[in-house]
């Protein structure tokens, strides 16, 4: 290990503070509302991983949606928060469903059900292209795919529009991609 040199700060007098960031309107690339997985590692769970176990990982660490894989490392769908609730958790109980048999894989969309952009079009699109695409969807996450590499390149979040466009919306109601471009056009 080194020591590190340390220096005086007598003759400082001021604090180096963020550039600031360009505003982000509906006219901004659609790539600045992206998370592109090739820049931050997708949020994956098992299939086979208990339900009720899953919600809690989910709600401790503000989780809204995970990536499904198989115990092969496949990818088989996506779970959203909503979906593995404790109240649907209920539900499949009260159905007469043994609680501890409940797993991820009960409770996610499977992949033939998902739509999603493709990101090459996501390159040359607008903010406000996403919103419009997906106003009708009424979902709080949307993936994009890589068509040519066949992988699932990121996800694009109503949390993080929201933050993004710094909107003034509570994000511990229920949202979608149409309440936020309700909220827009106002």
């Amino acid at each position: 290990m080194n020591t590190l040199n340390l220096f005086d700060v007598e003759q400082v007098d001021e604090l180096s503070w963020p550039q600031p960031q360009d505003t982000i309107d509906l006219r901004s690339s659609a790539l600045t509302v992206f998370t592109d997985f090739t820049e931050h590692k997708p949020l994956v769970i098992d299939g086979d991983f208990e339900a009720h176990e899953a919600e809690k990982l989910m709600v401790n660490a503000h989780v809204r949606l995970k990536i499904v894989l198989n115990s092969k490392g496949d990818f088989i769908g996506v779970v959203s928060l909503s979906a593995i609730s404790h109240r649907n958790i209920v539900k499949k109980v009260a159905s007469g469903i043994d609680h501890d048999d409940l797993v991820v894989s009960d409770f996610m969309e499977a992949k033939a059900d998902l739509k999603a952009i493709d990101y090459a079009e996501l390159k040359i699109s607008s903010v406000g292209d996403v919103l419009q695409t997906l106003k009708t969807n009424g979902k709080r996450h949307c993936l994009v795919v890589d068509r040519k590499s066949h992988s699932i390149r990121g996800v694009i979040s109503t949390s993080d529009l929201v933050r993004t466009l710094k909107l003034d919306v509570d994000l511990t109601l229920p949202l979608s991609f149409g309440n936020v471009f309700d909220h827009i056009n106002k």
